[in-house]
């Protein structure tokens, strides 16, 4: 994968010639601490509530967000809660404010990459149906991101490295629908060196010159589709587990990955720079609409698994050609917003001004 880097982002000239903000300074920290009570009132449901805290975050939130990622990055970069968890020690004046080397930053994103292809298995195993357990997974990646911010600057500890929802985000929203303003970076500090905030046409193929991130790259435009279908083959395991359980939870979504990848790679191959940007978005399409293939289904009753990860059941209301017009239509849209439709060269977030 070839690198490319920070010319491609916002010179400090072209900083005028940016959109208009949406929305005030203000009205971005409420929706942020708005956003924020919300994800604190999940993770108080998944506690004590475990079946409404489910529904709430795996049933409803985390199928709603890849859209959100796909049509407006920087919103949601703008107002994710475990972002405003991981800056609030920055917004304080408590962060050391350290400097990340461009070497440790992709390092610190092959690490994102490796704990969401960890973490995503697990669902079928515990977290889709424990709400302890998901309550633990969010407060943990919650208490790192507080100790990547207080250490480091800006979002180079957590939001434009270690957070292993990051590798999506550049793999969906290379084609997002607004430039917004950023709402946390008061000024830019250059924290990140491929700022994925303000890098026009971010995606997960835009590297810096650093082989670990080259790789976490490829990992995710080859490999994320068919790790996505791998593991939407796979049922949840809600009784005793074993090594058996173990291994298909983990094989169908890494087999499935592995050839996606192989399939990939064959597929470059004498690609020139055109023909390979256009690659990378025909699989990161390919990805999220084969997320949507199976999610909407299943949410509704009607999926390959009745019963795993629905939010409401109307298997008994529902016309049997559903599924097939909920997956034709979902696939159009997304091949027709990534892909066919004209789109501008823009960045997700309007960069402030330079700190110096």
């Amino acid at each position: 994968m070839k690198s490319l880097h920070d010319q491609q982002e916002m010179s400090p000239d072209k900083l005028n010639d940016a959109p208009a903000g949406l929305l005030p300074t203000r009205a971005w920290r409420i929706l942020q601490l708005l956003l924020w009570l919300v994800g604190v009132g999940i993770v108080s449901c998944l506690l004590f509530l475990p079946e409404l805290g489910i529904n709430l975050f795996w049933d409803l939130l985390i199928p709603v967000a890849p859209l959100v990622v796909v049509l407006v990055p920087g919103i949601w970069r703008n107002i994710c809660p475990l972002a405003t968890t991981a800056l609030a020690p920055r917004h304080f004046g408590k962060s050391a404010k350290r400097k990340l080397s461009a070497q440790t930053q992709g390092r610190l994103f092959l690490v994102a990459v490796i704990a969401l292809w960890l973490i995503v298995p697990l669902r079928h195993l515990s977290l889709n149906f424990n709400g302890p357990y998901t309550a633990i997974m969010l407060l943990s990646a919650a208490a790192i991101a507080i100790v990547m911010g207080s250490l480091f600057e800006w979002r180079s500890g957590w939001c434009g490295s270690l957070c292993p929802i990051h590798p999506v985000e550049r793999l969906y929203g290379s084609t997002p629908l607004v430039t917004v303003e950023n709402a946390h970076c008061e000024s830019c500090e250059k924290c990140v060196s491929i700022c994925p905030d303000s890098t026009k046409q971010m995606t997960v193929a835009i590297t810096r010159n650093v082989a670990s991130e080259r790789l976490a790259g490829t990992l995710m435009i080859g490999g994320f589709f068919g790790f996505l279908f791998g593991w939407n083959q796979v049922p949840d395991y809600h009784g005793v587990l074993g090594l058996n359980e173990l291994f298909i939870a983990y094989a169908w979504p890494f087999a499935g990955g592995l050839v996606s990848l192989l399939t990939y790679l064959l597929l470059r191959r004498g690609l020139n720079k055109d023909q390979l940007q256009w690659l990378n978005r025909y699989f990161a399409t390919a990805a999220v609409a084969c997320y949507y293939w199976y999610r909407i289904p299943a949410l509704l009753g009607v999926g390959l698994y009745p019963g795993d990860g629905m939010l409401v059941d109307l298997s008994q209301t529902l016309p049997v050609w559903f599924p097939m017009a909920s997956q034709f239509v979902s696939t159009v849209f997304l091949i027709w917003f990534m892909l066919l439709r004209p789109v501008k060269k823009q960045s997700w977030a309007i960069r402030p001004v330079y700190a110096s």
